[in-house]
């Protein structure tokens, strides 16, 4: 008899478009009946919070503080670079802030008595909020008053509040509504620590245990590859659950939300997790003995492997080497393979003779670069936009042909 577990999502396009393929009913999770439910990240929040629900969108502020309880799939995660908050302001507000920073760096300071709306208390755009705006008591820094996300735009165009810190579509839109933009939190918080923003995920309940979790991570992760593969009709279901947003608005969610840490977490993102951990604790946001967030899905993040000639590969592992193929001034971009995928890339592109190095490609570095497009049988490839460098390589082996098929060659560990 088949599980059954409801999954709640947000109505945002980034989700709309990550789970078009369930929504469609052209991809199902084996052995489990998914119901796909919609509401604003803020009150799956709070119903994770209840116990009311066992797998839904939520941010990772929620994640950390229910620690104990909840784990985070590794797939449908939303989390990068320049993908974080704004702190908005309404018309005329610069006689409540004040600037300082060097030049390019400067970060905003709101004057006392400010009027400042966040999102929500459990949601990372908070924390954020807290983390650099937040000060002891008695000092005057203002303390935010917890609305819907969709009420804070409007409530700075009536001039109802001075501040918001804005997310979804207030990153694309805020111009057009005549608002001032105070401080990117996002960017604030790469400057300051150097790794990606985490934003939310899909929190998963661990009583329902590690195997249910790992076969709803794959059905999302072909999910998101059914949506590559059929934009399209994707859109219909963005434009569904949108908040009357145009076209264009819709794909720049995607463009932004929806990029590699959504298909698996990468290194780079658990570490970011880990650090969005360390401030939440020492604002006493979280318990401080709080266990740290557990992974369910996949347990490390996928391997970006690219196979070159051993010639090649000693050009691009030399100090300031680089490695452009064909394919880059062709196509775009370099072939890539996951290391599932790596055998059937040699056998298929390859003679089977001699020996090819292989180098495993460190994804963190190359950010927005690399991107994952449908290819061979339908699956999602991940492809590099950019030349190779020397430092994107975390390691080099070989591949060998014995006459009876390719042999992955390592060395140690």
């Amino acid at each position: 008899m088949s599980e059954r577990l409801t999954l709640g999502i947000s109505p945002c396009p980034n989700d709309t478009f990550a789970f078009a393929g369930l929504l469609e009913g052209a991809v199902h999770c084996e052995g489990a009946l998914l119901e796909l439910c919609f509401d604003d990240v803020e009150r799956w929040n709070q119903r994770l919070a209840r116990g009311e629900i066992d797998a839904a969108k939520g941010s990772f502020h929620a994640a950390l503080r229910l620690s104990r309880e909840l784990a985070v799939l590794s797939a449908g995660a939303a989390l990068g670079f320049g993908v974080g908050p704004l702190l908005l302001g309404r018309p005329g507000v610069e006689p409540l802030l004040s600037r300082a920073g060097p030049p390019g760096q400067e970060s905003a300071r709101l004057g006392p008595g400010a009027r400042v709306l966040c999102p929500g208390e459990w949601t990372t755009a908070t924390l954020l909020f807290r983390l650099f705006h937040g000060a002891p008591a008695g000092t005057g820094a203002p303390e935010p008053r917890q609305v819907a996300f969709s009420e804070i735009m409007p409530a700075l165009e009536r001039g109802d509040a001075d501040f918001g810190v804005c997310i979804h579509e207030g990153r694309f839109t805020w111009r057009e509504r005549g608002l001032e933009l105070i401080e990117d939190l996002g960017l604030r918080w790469e400057r300051r620590f150097e790794c990606p923003l985490p934003l939310g995920g899909i929190l998963f309940a661990k009583r329902r245990g590690e195997d249910l979790a790992r076969r709803v991570t794959t059905a999302i992760e072909r999910s998101l590859t059914w949506a590559r593969a059929n934009p399209q009709r994707a859109l219909v279901h963005m434009r569904r659950h949108a908040q009357e947003l145009a076209d264009p608005v819709l794909w720049a969610h995607v463009e932004l939300y929806v990029n590699a840490q959504t298909l698996c977490l990468s290194t780079g993102a658990r570490a970011a997790l880990a650090t969005l951990s360390r401030e939440a604790a020492r604002l006493g946001l979280t318990d401080r003995d709080s266990p740290g967030l557990e992974i369910y899905g996949r347990a490390r993040a996928q391997r970006l492997l690219h196979a070159l000639p051993p010639r090649d590969a000693d050009r691009l592992c030399a100090p300031g080497g680089t490695w452009r193929p064909d394919s880059l001034a062709a196509e775009g971009f370099i072939h890539l393979s996951f290391e599932h995928q790596l055998l059937a890339t040699l056998e298929r592109h390859f003679p089977p003779t001699g020996e090819l190095a292989l180098v495993e490609v460190d994804g963190d570095r190359a950010g927005r670069e690399l991107t994952h497009e449908c290819s061979r049988g339908g699956e999602l490839f991940p492809h590099l936009r950019r030349e190779l460098r020397a430092g994107d390589v975390l390691r080099r082996g070989r591949a060998l042909h014995d006459g009876r098929g390719w042999v992955q060659d390592w060395g140690p560990a």
